[in-house]
């Protein structure tokens, strides 16, 4: 009788990732931002970064001597303080933001939960903190009414020097439009690769759509996060400037500015790094769904067309109030208890 003597090493195999795997997937996909800063010479912000960590760490080191048995988290710390220091503004004090992240870090986790059972996003309460405290350094939005009534809100923008136009950027377009756009008959104007590339933003999180669009892909690819969320909430945010902005001012029906929307106040890196946080999404299909569209709403009431310095944030709060409510639900009428306590712990 033959029996089968290989014995393997990994019995065990994970549905989801582990904690430990998303945050490191995510805090790699973010080095390349990390070094357009210091290429860019963008040093202030580098220092509210370090600064921003730094306070994440000794959060997390109070944390643990309180509880004494809890495990230093090392990876989800610098995460943390990563996220929040990338929607910062340079030319806010150091030592400032050092006080704001340590104590709103230390209050949002005693009275939301901790990381993975959090069901208010500590970034999100820690930015609007930080605005707060020191809106005057938070850039203000330019986009006026008479912006709004031009149907191209975004070239506008760049013909007037709101959005810088790098020195690359008519080469680069004027390649894309010969050989690329030309065989569908359209043509894009300078400034467009520009705001793609590098928005100039002082808030870092608004600056690198092209790297953040390409870190996304691999997180997908990877399945560190899914569409579920990310998807319906740009795909019903850009519907909603798409086709009711330009009502506001009398503009025809379905001609707003999607390009502004998506490439400034920091839609994309929200969406792909902030909005999916830990323990603040439904548990079901559905549920994400639901959350990720009641999300896009917010954005469109809150951040309007784009160029909000801090509308992403108080998008992400609004939405996880709204999150709340929608995980009663499940664990009341979508899932049987023991469902729900696996998905829980899980999360744990």
């Amino acid at each position: 009788m033959s029996r089968n003597s290989s014995v393997s090493l990994k019995p065990f195999c994970y549905i989801f990732p582990s904690f430990n795997m998303i945050t490191s997937t995510m805090l790699i996909v973010l080095v390349p931002q990390i070094i357009m800063l210091f290429i860019t010479k963008s040093y202030q912000s580098l220092i509210l970064l370090a600064s921003s960590i730094f306070a994440s760490h000794c959060a997390e080191a109070l944390d643990k001597l309180a509880i004494r048995k809890k495990r230093y988290d090392f990876l989800i710390a610098t995460f943390q303080g990563l996220v929040i220091g990338m929607f910062l503004p340079a030319g806010y004090p150091p030592v400032t933001i050092f006080f704001i992240v340590l104590v709103s870090l230390l209050i949002s986790r005693y009275a939301f939960g901790g990381v993975a059972s959090s069901w208010m996003n500590p970034v999100a309460i820690t930015v609007i903190v930080s605005y707060a405290v020191g809106s005057v350094w938070f850039p203000a939005n330019v986009v006026t009414l008479d912006h709004l009534q031009i149907q191209n809100t975004s070239l506008a923008l760049i013909q007037e020097g709101s959005l810088p136009v790098h020195s690359f950027d008519s080469t680069i377009t004027s390649f894309l439009n010969e050989n690329i756009f030309s065989l569908i008959g359209i043509s894009i104007p300078n400034g467009f690769v520009s705001l793609i590339w590098d928005s100039g933003s002082v808030i870092p999180a608004f600056r690198f759509n092209l790297l953040t669009l390409i870190a996304s892909l691999f997180l997908f690819s990877v399945q560190i996060i899914n569409w579920s969320v990310t998807g319906s909430f740009l795909l019903v945010y850009l519907i909603l400037v798409r086709l009711f902005c330009p009502l506001i001012v009398g503009n025809p029906f379905g001609t707003g500015d999607i390009i502004l929307a998506l490439m400034t106040g920091g839609t994309l890196f929200t969406a792909f790094f902030v909005l999916t946080w830990f323990g603040t999404v439904p548990l079901t299909t559905g549920g994400k769904i639901l959350f990720g569209s009641l999300a896009g709403i917010a954005a469109f009431f809150i951040s309007g067309i784009g160029m909000s310095s801090a509308g992403a944030m108080f998008t992400v709060f609004s939405a996880n109030i709204l999150s709340l409510f929608i995980q009663m639900f499940e664990q009341r009428h979508c899932c049987d208890n023991q469902s729900v306590k696996q998905i829980v712990a899980e999360r744990n």
